[in-house]
């Protein structure tokens, strides 16, 4: 072999390493949850041009090899353009693959001891006969990132911290978008000190949103939000206590979690359902439909049933400027997912969006919290049809309390002032 074929054949070995290099990243990274979804919502132009990157490498080396064996000439600009980007592809794949794997996979997961009240939604919430029950919601703390208003979540945390000691909360259920890069330990370091910090004592059920779910975040959450402590002993450990509560402990195989990012709690005659939709229904598999689907069919018709999810349904919004995608009705989670809850629940609660609004559409109640402490998104240009009350630029949270007229659903701003309320009646 002439000196020509062996420089061509290197550039194309060279080449061909970084395309495999870039496509087992890839691969990796779509097989992860969240990616597809930041993928299809305006976020294609890294993968873009990772792709794009080998296969050009591929292009110009093969383009290369061909004329040099072919003609005899070594045509010294293309054999050099060749191997810097053959070069180049390899080492950028190679680069994004490394770091990407190693800030996912590297580092110390957080310890028991590090994570604030995670009890097993599996085993019910039992709530004191001498008051009925009383929650607390909210979504989109971006706890690591700097323009995130840190004051407001601090003091939604401290509050809840205040009534679960005085008895007038049971629990504080966060629907997503703790971290801004979930891949990166610093974010969740930085989440759970502060939940640690500032609610020692609150009862925390938590929902995976987009931003926790980044490139291989869903290993971190899984670490952070698996319950921990006391109250989350194995079902066959609660069967003691059973007989002391009405919360009902499934264990057929027809209440089994279909995945860690599902899950249903039970407080008396309220019943929450959490299902997987960080950006949409891309990770929504059809196991976790057909669960979903037996668990709404399980609840009686009476009873309260209240659906969390971190992407919107229904919701006033805006297009965003970046990536030309419309913020606003959800047009595939109403397509794909709403027939399956529309006029069958109570309540869907959402974050995703920075606005804390109420819509009242297909004979539901849909409600966005995403007012926890993120950065609050523009004026919305697009108003939902069924909304009833909208705001923005206030952070909060919204509370959910049986009463004797059925389940209060209240907005509150930090200080626990009412901006809204609804009473969903019973049936």
């Amino acid at each position: 072999m002439d000196e020509r074929n062996r420089f061509g054949t290197w550039q194309i070995w060279i080449a061909a390493t970084g395309a495999l290099v870039s496509g087992a990243f890839l691969l990796w990274a779509f097989s992860r949850p969240g990616t597809l979804g930041l993928y299809r919502w305006g976020y294609k132009a890294p993968f873009l041009a990772l792709m794009g990157l080998a296969a050009f490498a591929l292009i110009v080396t093969g383009a290369y090899r061909i004329i040099a064996s072919k003609t005899g000439r070594r045509i010294v600009f293309l054999g050099c353009f060749g191997a810097i980007v053959a070069i180049l592809s390899l080492g950028v794949g190679g680069g994004v693959a490394t770091f990407i794997l190693l800030k996912a996979y590297g580092g110390d997961l957080p310890a028991a001891a590090d994570k604030p009240i995670l009890p097993d939604p599996r085993l019910g919430l039992a709530v004191p006969a001498s008051r009925s029950l009383r929650v607390a919601l909210s979504s989109d703390p971006h706890f690591d990132r700097d323009i995130s208003n840190h004051e407001a979540t601090a003091a939604i945390l401290t509050r809840a911290q205040a009534e679960v000691q005085a008895g007038s909360l049971d629990a504080f259920f966060m629907l997503g978008d703790f971290v801004e890069m979930g891949f990166l330990a610093s974010g969740w370091n930085a989440a759970l000190g502060e939940l640690k910090r500032l609610a020692p004592d609150v009862p925390f059920y938590a929902l995976m949103g987009n931003h926790d779910a980044m490139v291989g975040g869903d290993r971190r959450w899984r670490a952070a939000f698996q319950p921990s402590g006391p109250e989350a002993k194995s079902i066959n450990d609660q069967q003691s206590s059973q007989a002391a509560s009405d919360q009902p402990v499934f264990q057929s195989a027809a209440f089994a979690q279909p995945s860690p990012y599902m899950w249903r709690l039970d407080a008396g005659r309220v019943h929450f359902i959490a299902i997987n939709l960080p950006w949409g229904p891309e990770d929504f598999s059809r196991r976790e439909r057909t669960w979903l689907a037996a668990q709404l069919d399980s609840i009686p018709q009476d009873d309260f049933t209240v659906v969390l999810s971190h992407s919107f349904f229904h919701s006033s919004g805006y297009v965003d400027e970046d990536t030309g995608m419309p913020w606003y009705e959800h047009a595939e989670n109403l397509v794909s997912v709403a027939p399956l809850l529309a006029s069958r629940v109570d309540l869907v609660v959402s974050g995703h969006n920075h606005y804390m609004e109420w819509i009242e559409a297909d004979g539901t109640a849909w409600a966005v919290v995403g007012a926890m402490g993120g950065k609050p998104d523009p004026e919305p240009s697009y108003r939902s049809t069924g909304s009833v009350f909208f705001s923005r630029g206030k952070f909060g949270r919204l509370v959910l309390q049986l009463v004797t007229a059925g389940l209060s659903c209240s907005f509150e701003d930090i200080s626990g002032q009412t901006l809204f309320s609804r009473i969903i009646p019973w049936s």
